[in-house]
């Protein structure tokens, strides 16, 4: 009779244990449900006994926020681990942005080089240099050519000049040679006359 009121007993108090377990873990977990970690351990805190400098805390309290506690630290480590993955992204997508800017500020330098020189005899020069090239050219042309002009001119006179010197001197050997003929005819006529004057008698 003892024995099965002990059974009893024993069985009514661990069913009420348990009850009374079920309901602060049911009660905690409503509370844990609506606040952050650090909420959580101020609510067990003030929850939990008092004895002496001691707190007593319930079992069940302490192993949700526990749980609850790692829970938070896992989330917390998947989000550092996600966005240490879009850090990584993010990263790579800069780098292959920054050469692809490299790439293109090297296009848009080689275009403008490009643009902004000529190709003379083979070798690339600026616009500048070769707009110097071309207009020393046409000065050294120009001087060449009013150079030429200078002793075409001189030339044509002096042609000119020993053109007249020689219609001068032809002039004056056709003079000479009408006076020698002239004076030849007189000096033939003077002889025949001598020789009619001294021609023996016969």
């Amino acid at each position: 009779m003892k024995s099965s009121l002990l059974k009893y007993v024993a069985f009514s108090l661990l069913m009420s244990f348990t009850t009374i377990s079920f309901a602060q873990t049911t009660s905690y977990s409503a509370a844990f449900d609506t606040l952050n970690v650090k909420d959580q351990f101020e609510h067990l805190y003030k929850k939990s006994n008092t004895y002496e400098e001691y707190k007593v805390m319930s079992i069940s309290g302490y192993n949700l926020l526990k749980q609850n506690s790692i829970d938070s630290i896992g989330q917390y480590q998947k989000v550092v681990r996600n966005l240490q993955q879009e850090i990584n992204t993010l990263k790579n997508d800069l780098t292959a942005a920054n050469a692809a800017t490299t790439s293109l500020q090297e296009e848009l330098t080689a275009s403008q080089q490009a643009k902004d020189s000529i190709s003379l005899l083979g070798i690339e020069v600026s616009k500048s240099s070769y707009n110097s090239i071309m207009w020393g050219l046409i000065i050294c042309l120009a001087a060449i050519l009013l150079i030429i002009l200078s002793l075409y001119k001189r030339g044509h006179h002096v042609v000119k000049e020993t053109k007249n010197r020689l219609e001068e001197v032809q002039e004056d050997l056709e003079n000479l040679r009408k006076n020698a003929l002239v004076r030849e005819q007189k000096l033939a006529r003077e002889l025949m006359d001598f020789k009619l004057k001294h021609k023996p008698n016969r």
